[in-house]
């Protein structure tokens, strides 16, 4: 397991924290990944959106749990209608198929809010 570094914006407001646990499985052409998102803070994120950056030349073959866009290399993931907020103390998991190499991506932010991320084997 690694953990990137990513310090605290000074202009988040108090009360917004999240981690993103990030699960994947590689094959030769592509993988797929399992992210768990978690309100670690005191405040609702209520509607939200995921955002994180492929490393490489990844792209986005299909998601699920979440409404998803790219910006290459960005990729965002909007909350679905039927779980439209994070409360504090809870998480939600939402995944995608990628192909290109099983990379692991960085920037995670949550509303903007930059979580900090863990990076688990399946």
């Amino acid at each position: 397991m690694t953990t990137p570094t990513q310090a605290a914006r000074a202009d988040v407001p108090a009360g917004y924290a999240c981690t993103v646990t990030y699960t994947s499985v590689g094959w030769t052409t592509g993988f797929y990944a399992i992210l768990d998102i978690a309100n670690t803070g005191t405040r609702t994120f209520g509607p939200w959106i995921l955002q994180f950056v492929f490393p490489g030349d990844q792209t986005l073959a299909a998601g699920w749990s979440g409404m998803f866009t790219v910006t290459p290399p960005s990729v965002q993931a909007a909350n679905p209608a039927w779980r439209p907020s994070i409360d504090p103390g809870t998480s939600f998991e939402l995944g995608f198929t990628a192909t290109g190499a099983d990379e692991h991506p960085s920037g995670f932010t949550l509303n903007g809010v930059p979580c900090t991320a863990t990076f688990e084997p399946a």
